[in-house]
């Protein structure tokens, strides 16, 4: 009897060693298949615009300034599959305004000029992966809603990207457009030229120049608090384009920070945030890594 129990004894010891033996064994796959996290740069930021998204037109040709549902979702994919973390817009303002820190390779997704394609088709992209994003939008097409100028976000939906955890901006009032500079031209952007005044014969003087961005400037900020409440005051260029005039009539609107089009990496110190370009047709999600990866190469 007492070998029968020994016996017993010793097949319950080898059964726990082999079940133990076979935890660590799947331990070691489950470690192998979650590898760390690789850390391609800290306490800097990428910022990502695009425009538009948009499926081909009617003969199958893809659209300058737009990437497709399917594109957006293979990028958003691609950002997560190499470490890229996705942080909203306030928390990149906190980052460069109180130097509050953000995770390792984050990165900002960031949209111009308010097109109703960011609620009907990037949102629903958005909330699947995740992730937020922002939109810098004009104030004029929203308020006038004339259709043959595109279509644009509505107030309302635009309350709802902001209770969902995504950003509204903006992008100027009315000054995304260009002016005559004289009688027959050349035309050059609102924001940073003065405008010729047909029906007085002249082009604007400095002073009436400074007042008329100032105002778009300040009216933007103040629709959008008045429709979304307070919010951070940033300002994206039109076109990209600013001068000292811009800049000066931005700071004396109270803006924060403010977006160009030229390609870089951010760290705190930077105003004039760097933003590269992911919103063309011919950007596929490889393209996309590889162009932000020569931002951090050397980091």
């Amino acid at each position: 009897m007492k070998r029968v129990i020994l016996t017993i004894a010793i097949l319950l010891g080898l059964g726990s060693l082999l079940l133990l033996l076979t935890a660590l064994k799947l331990s070691d796959i489950t470690t192998a298949r979650q590898p760390e996290a690789e850390i391609h740069y800290e306490n800097k930021v990428i910022v990502l615009v695009y425009h538009d998204v948009q499926e081909p037109d009617a003969a199958g040709m893809p659209r300058l300034l737009t990437v497709t549902p399917q594109q957006f979702d293979a990028h958003l994919k691609a950002l997560q599959d190499h470490s890229y973390q996705v942080i909203s817009m306030e928390d990149y303002v906190r980052f460069a305004r109180q130097g509050k820190a953000v995770p390792p390779n984050a990165v900002v997704l960031t949209f111009d000029d308010g097109y109703e394609s960011f609620y009907t088709r990037a949102y629903p992209i958005l909330q699947k992966h995740g992730v937020p994003a922002s939109n810098f939008v004009i104030g004029a097409p929203t308020d006038k809603r004339d259709p043959r100028k595109g279509q644009y976000l509505t107030w309302n939906q635009m309350r709802e990207l902001v209770q969902a955890g995504h950003g509204i901006y903006s992008h100027t009032y009315d000054s995304h457009r260009m002016v005559d500079t004289a009688p027959k031209g050349p035309q050059q952007p609102s924001l940073t030229h003065p405008a010729y005044l047909a029906q007085s014969k002249r082009t604007e003087s400095a002073e009436e120049f400074r007042k008329r961005i100032l105002s778009d400037l300040t009216f933007m900020n103040e629709r959008l608090r008045t429709e979304l409440g307070d919010r951070s005051k940033l300002l994206a260029f039109p076109y990209g384009a600013y001068n000292k005039e811009t800049l000066q009539a931005a700071e004396e609107a109270g803006i924060e920070l403010l977006f160009t089009i030229r390609e870089g990496i951010n760290t705190a110190s930077d105003r004039l945030v760097h933003r590269i370009d992911a919103g063309e047709p011919y950007i596929t999600a490889d393209t996309l890594i590889a162009t932000i990866r020569k931002y951090h190469k050397n980091e």
